[in-house]
Formats: structure tokens, C-alpha cells, sequence
């Protein structure tokens, strides 16, 4: 009797070791589908997704319907009805040579190939006078979150809402 009460305690004791294992395991995965979210210290990721929303600009300045429709997200452009016709009317336009200044960036890892990147920037829109000297006009608060796909070197953009920056603890007046 003595050997089966010691075979079961041994038998209950891996079971036990291998259910916290696989638990560890499970939820160490989930996070990092998930993924925290962090402020953005990678330079090369920080010009990458700059370097995007620099040509979402240029798509808004130049009332690119085209080219604005295929950047957004698919998932955006279903949940807000969006066609090539009205992708001007939801996303809106801005004046020529303006420029996307980014401020806060922060991003959360989806899976091993796409990051969901959050930003907070500045569009900057000029005037160009004769003598070809600039003069601000106005500057405008624009959030963007832009999905960047390493693996296909693809990217799309949705534009979010202040509210949202805010809850990841991003505060619009920093610079």
C-alpha cells in the first residue's frame, strides 16, 4: 500500500508541476499577442511610422481619394461605411505643403509581424507667398494608429480620437 499511496503522491505532485507550467506558458503567450503598450524608444520604428503618416498627409493635402481609401485599415473602413467616394468627407483634407509634426508615440506588439503603432501629432499647415517664404497658418492635433506589417513591409492607418491617446497615458501638451 505503502507504494502506490508514494506512486500517487509522485503522479499528483508532476500533474500539478505540469498544469502550473502550462498555465505559465498560456498566459505568458496571451500577453504577447496582446502586448503592453510602451512609448516608442526605437528610432528607426519612430521615423518608419513618421514616414507614413508624412504620406497620409500628402494623400489629404492632394485629395488623393485613391490612394487615402487604401491606406486605411479594412476593419476601419467597414465599421465607418467607407467607399473611394466619401474616404475624403470621414477623413478630411488639409491645406497644400502641410506637414505631419509627431509629438508622443507608443506602440503595443498584435503578433510576431505587426505592431499597432499610437501617435500623437501636429499637422502644420503653411502658406507659400511670391517670395516663396513661409508663413504658419494653423496647427491641428491629429491621432493617428498606424498597423505596420514587417513581414509584407505594408502598413495602414486608422485616425482615433483624443480620448483614447489620453487612456494610454499620453498627454497631448507634451512635446
Amino acid at each position: 500500500m505503502r507504494d502506490k499511496s508514494k506512486l500517487t503522491a509522485i503522479i499528483l505532485v508532476i500533474i500539478t508541476i505540469v498544469v502550473v507550467v502550462i498555465s505559465f506558458f498560456t498566459k505568458t503567450s496571451e500577453q504577447n499577442q496582446v502586448g503592453d503598450i510602451n512609448i516608442v524608444t526605437n528610432y528607426s520604428n519612430f521615423y518608419t511610422v513618421d514616414s507614413c503618416l508624412y504620406r497620409t498627409v500628402t494623400y489629404m493635402s492632394s485629395k488623393d481619394k485613391e490612394s487615402l481609401y487604401l491606406i486605411l485599415s479594412d476593419n476601419y473602413k467597414k465599421e465607418n461605411n467607407i467607399s473611394e467616394e466619401n474616404v475624403i468627407d470621414v477623413i478630411g483634407t488639409v491645406g497644400e505643403n502641410s506637414t505631419f509634426i509627431t509629438k508622443k508615440m507608443y506602440y503595443q506588439d498584435i503578433n510576431d509581424n505587426i505592431t499597432k503603432y499610437y501617435v500623437y501629432g501636429i499637422i502644420q499647415e503653411n502658406y507659400l507667398f511670391e517670395e516663396e517664404t513661409v508663413k504658419e497658418l494653423e496647427y491641428i492635433d491629429k491621432y493617428f494608429i498606424v498597423y505596420l506589417d514587417t513581414t509584407n513591409k505594408t502598413f495602414s492607418i486608422e485616425p482615433y480620437s483624443k480620448e483614447l491617446f489620453e487612456k494610454l497615458g499620453g498627454d497631448s501638451n507634451e512635446g
